[in-house]
């Protein structure tokens, strides 16, 4: 809220009229239009995995090319495969490096089908998801013009109070990303 009161009081500066003379220009109304945290915060950091995962799935898709090659180097290299961790049976180093990339390419169906869980935001939703405040046709106006600033196939979400406290896509996400490491 402070933020908002230095960019309303600074645009009353250049409008010509006196800080605080909230009448024409307000911290809440104008500049935050009536908007939490609780909203704000959430989309920003769900836009911000979104493209975190692209990046993550372009260079894990580096990692795939590069154990399919050793896969094909290594073919012919009789090593002892284990199970149930002792010596088992013989396989090709080249098998082992194949399985390593499929496991990867596994990960990154798993990536991208949980990171399209954040695509789902719940803007407009103000502080306990009710909108309170907001300009009704907020939600609608702000997911289509992140939609085309992102390029992110954003949608607004479909239950604000259910959406605002919801942690369930950083969770599916976070547990993905344990398994890959």
């Amino acid at each position: 809220m402070n933020i908002n009161e230095v960019v309303a009081n600074r645009a009353l500066e250049i409008m010509g009229h006196q800080k605080g003379e909230y009448q024409y220009c307000h911290p809440n109304n104008h500049v935050n239009m009536a908007q939490s945290t609780n909203d704000a915060f959430p989309t920003s950091i769900n836009i911000a995995l979104s493209w975190m995962n692209e990046e993550l799935v372009k260079e894990l898709k580096c990692m795939v090319a590069s154990f399919r090659q050793k896969g094909e180097e290594f073919k012919h290299i009789i090593k002892m495969g284990r199970t149930q961790l002792q010596d088992a049976v013989p396989m090709t180093l080249g098998q082992e490096f194949e399985a390593f990339a499929a496991t990867l390419e596994e990960e990154i169906d798993r990536l991208n089908t949980n990171a399209n869980l954040f695509h789902e935001i719940n803007m407009g939703a103000t502080a306990i998801g009710t909108g309170i405040n907001a300009d009704p046709e907020y939600p609608a106006k702000v997911t289509k013009h992140l939609r085309d600033i992102t390029g992110l196939a954003l949608v607004k979400a479909s239950n604000f109070i259910e959406a605002t406290p919801d942690t369930g896509a950083f969770v599916i996400y976070s547990g993905t990303i344990k398994r890959l490491g």
